[in-house]
């Protein structure tokens, strides 16, 4: 027996030397933790002469009940309902990597569903992008198309109008002319003696 608590304390002293470092705090099922990187035994009593009820293993929910900082022992209930005392120093709030784990599934879960829908959204707004850019292009050649429509009009207006004012001035000079005409001829018209009658 005396054999076995000494491996067992052996053993629980060497994975303590070669603990690894602790996991970023999460969200925990119970207050504290037995650290991951060992087993330890719980004692009936706050110190390492009281009788061992067994061993706690690593990573183990436990719920802490009282504190002797005189002993450096700590009381605690474990997942099996069992009441002792483990030294204080192999108790951690850090939740244990088995509990980890799942949350950790969970949530990377969760990221690659959001990464997923994000990358969906982005898709779709790069296709409502592109749709939105070619019906700029096909709206900018439209336009395009009609200032010169409108170019042409308003040329087309412009011409009319000095072809009417340019008729107008050859109809002006026309009846000007015909005018002037008209009244050279009238000068070379004779005219007619008036007859005198003088009643008596």
């Amino acid at each position: 027996m005396i054999r076995k608590w000494l491996a067992a304390t052996l053993i629980a002293c060497s994975f303590q030397a070669f603990s690894l470092q602790d996991t970023a705090d999460l969200e925990a099922s119970l207050s504290h933790y037995i650290r991951d990187d060992l087993f330890i035994f719980i004692h009936t009593g706050p110190s390492r002469n009281y009788r061992i009820l067994g061993s706690v293993v690593a990573g183990t929910p436990i719920t802490v009940l009282e504190e002797n900082s005189e002993t450096e022992f700590t009381q605690i209930t474990d997942n099996e309902g069992r009441t002792g005392w483990v030294e204080s120093r192999f108790v951690t709030s850090t939740m244990s990597q088995a509990e980890q784990l799942p949350k950790l599934r969970e949530a990377l879960t969760q990221t690659q569903d959001s990464l997923q829908t994000a990358q969906s959204e982005n898709a779709r707004m790069r296709q409502q992008l592109n749709d939105a850019r070619q019906q700029v292009s096909e709206l900018t050649t439209e336009n395009e198309s009609q200032a010169n429509t409108i170019k042409r009009l308003t040329a087309q207006v412009d011409n009319a109008d000095n072809e009417e004012m340019v008729m107008w001035f050859t109809r002006g000079g026309i009846v000007a002319g015909a005018g002037i005409l008209l009244g050279v001829l009238l000068t070379f018209i004779p005219k007619r003696r008036r007859r005198n009658n003088e009643w008596m």
